[in-house]
C-alpha cells in the first residue's frame, strides 16, 4: 500500500495523521509525506530564510521518525493559492508518489494555507490521472480516494471515522518532539508544546470513539466517492470506527477493524 499524506506546513501532518500513518508504516506501507509551504512565518530563528531552513531540517528528522519519504515544495509561507503552477505541481506530487490513498487538509480549516491546500489535493487527484496533461511524472491510472484530516482544536464538527492511536502514540509524539524550534516557541507563548496540544485533541476524539487516543477523518463528498473500506486494502487492517456505528468501550487495535 502506497499512502500520500499532503499537509501546508512542517508539523501539519505530524500534528494531524502521524498516528494513523504509523499504522500503515508498521505494516510494511510506503508512507510518502509533501509539505505544500517552507514555514518561513513560524518561530524559531530570527529571520524568515533562517527559520524556513530550520523548518526543513526539523521536518525531514520527523519524518525519518516516522519512516516516510519527504517531498518538500518550499511554497512561500501564509501565501499558499490555487494557481495553475501549484496544482501543477500537486499533479506531479500524486504522480511521483502513486497513492492508493490520499489524506489532506480539511477544506472548512481555520488557516487559508490548509484551505488551499484542500483545494489543491481535490484538483490533482481527479487531474493526476489525465494522459493529456503533461508534467514530470506519467500519468496514475486511477482517482485514489481522499480523506480529510481534523482540524487543529477539533473545529469543524463531526467527523465521518475516527483510528486509534493508542498503540501508536508514543511515536507520533516522538515525530512531534521533532519540531523543536515550534516546540519551543509555543511553550514560551502558551506555557504548553505541540506534543501536549497533539495529546489533548487525541485524548477528545478517542473519548468520542470510545478508546484512549484517536485521530478523526472525514471522507471527500465530491466523485469519485471515497468509503471506509479504501482505508483497508487486502493485507491492511487498521483499528477505526465509523460515526454510524455505536461506541466502543474498548481499543479497536485488540479486534478487526470495526466495518467487519
Amino acid at each position: 500500500m502506497r499512502v500520500l499524506a499532503l499537509g501546508a506546513h512542517p508539523d501539519d501532518i505530524e500534528l494531524l495523521c502521524a498516528g494513523t500513518l504509523a499504522h500503515y508504516a508498521n505494516q510494511g506501507a510506503h508512507i510518502t509525506a509533501a509539505v505544500f509551504t517552507d514555514g518561513a512565518l513560524g518561530s524559531g530563528a530570527p529571520a524568515p530564510a533562517d527559520t524556513a531552513a530550520l523548518r526543513e531540517a526539523e521536518a525531514r528528522r520527523a519524518m525519518a521518525v516516522l519512516g516516510a519519504e519527504l517531498i518538500w515544495l518550499g511554497l512561500p509561507d501564509g501565501f499558499l493559492y490555487d494557481t495553475r503552477e501549484t496544482r501543477t505541481r500537486t499533479v506531479d506530487v500524486l504522480r511521483r508518489a502513486r497513492p492508493d490513498l490520499v489524506l489532506a487538509h480539511h477544506p472548512d480549516d481555520y488557516h487559508p494555507d490548509h484551505q488551499a491546500a484542500s483545494r489543491l489535493a481535490s484538483a490533482a487527484r481527479l487531474l493526476a490521472r489525465e494522459p493529456a496533461l503533461t508534467t514530470g511524472y506519467p500519468a496514475i491510472a486511477t482517482v485514489p480516494p481522499l480523506f480529510h484530516l481534523d482540524t487543529l482544536a477539533a473545529t469543524h464538527g463531526a467527523p465521518d471515522l475516527w483510528v486509534d492511536i493508542t498503540a501508536t502514540m508514543p511515536l507520533k509524539e516522538a515525530v512531534l518532539a521533532e519540531h523543536r524550534s515550534q516546540n519551543a516557541a509555543r511553550r514560551a507563548r502558551k506555557g504548553s508544546d505541540f506534543i501536549d496540544l497533539a495529546r489533548q485533541q487525541a485524548a477528545r476524539r478517542g473519548e468520542q470513539a470510545g478508546v484512549r487516543y484517536a485521530e478523526a477523518f472525514t471522507r471527500a463528498p465530491a466523485h469519485p466517492a471515497t468509503t471506509p473500506a479504501d482505508l483497508t486494502p487486502p493485507g491492511i487492517t487498521l483499528p477505526y470506527r465509523l460515526a454510524a456505528e455505536p461506541r466502543r468501550g474498548t481499543a479497536l487495535e485488540h479486534g478487526p477493524p470495526a466495518t467487519s
